[in-house]
């Protein structure tokens, strides 16, 4: 799928962490975690707000002087084998570049130049061996490949898990803390129920503060350096 069209938010003082920023939302997703908040992002046509590329660009281009970075998510950008080349656009503009990304393409992301993007954040929504629950199975492997690759090239990083209840389970952490490593970071927060991709999950039971206050100390008794955001 080309990336003819995005979605823009302006400005964000959120999305890209120490940075005045712009969000640019691609369409389409390879998974289907039926908790997703952001249905019409994974499937289905493009959103009616989304503009063609040369005028989001555009927009960019008028505000970069505003901006110290933009901020790409989805949707998954490496779902786009043309992502490349729509981040050298922003990075031509003078704009650093985040990237948001679940971490199912790590041979994409591998192939990424240098110096291209200068911040990872990556969405760690299970243990591995449990990720068949995002619709797609034998992910396993490519989200551990994911991580290390991060690790490795990207000094500017997040990892971050959405703590679905019932769904996540406690037994599971120590499988998360090993793939991510002692002293890793992890963001957390807590599934709000809501519009949800799966309509079986609009009604779902929010996670509880005591309930991520727990989730928190099990990943830091492992060593992970875990942090609870809103």
């Amino acid at each position: 799928m080309a990336l003819t069209h995005l979605g823009l938010i302006k400005t964000s003082l959120l999305d890209y962490p120490g940075r005045v920023a712009a969000t640019v939302f691609t369409h389409g997703c390879n998974l289907r975690c039926p908790w997703c908040h952001n249905g019409g992002l994974v499937r289905g046509p493009l959103p009616s707000e989304f503009k063609r590329r040369y005028e989001v660009l555009e927009s960019l281009k008028r505000r970069k002087m505003l901006l110290e970075g933009v901020a790409v998510t989805g949707g998954e950008p490496l779902y786009h084998q043309d992502l490349a080349s729509l981040l050298f656009e922003i990075q031509e503009l003078g704009l650093a570049v985040k990237l948001d990304t679940n971490g199912t393409y790590p041979r994409r992301l591998a192939l990424l130049p240098t110096g291209l993007v200068d911040f990872v954040a990556m969405d760690l929504k299970n243990s591995p061996a449990r990720y068949y629950l995002q619709g797609i199975p034998g992910m396993d492997s490519k989200i551990v490949e994911s991580v290390h690759l991060i690790q490795e090239r990207y000094p500017r990083r997040q990892f971050r898990t959405t703590w679905v209840p019932v769904l996540n389970q406690l037994s599971e952490i120590p499988e998360m803390a090993r793939v991510l490593g002692p002293g890793e970071s992890l963001s957390i927060t807590g599934f709000r129920n809501g519009k949800t991709l799966d309509p079986g999950w609009v009604s779902r039971r929010s996670a509880t503060a005591d309930e991520l206050l727990q989730v928190a100390q099990c990943f830091s008794d492992e060593g992970i350096l875990a942090q609870i955001v809103s």
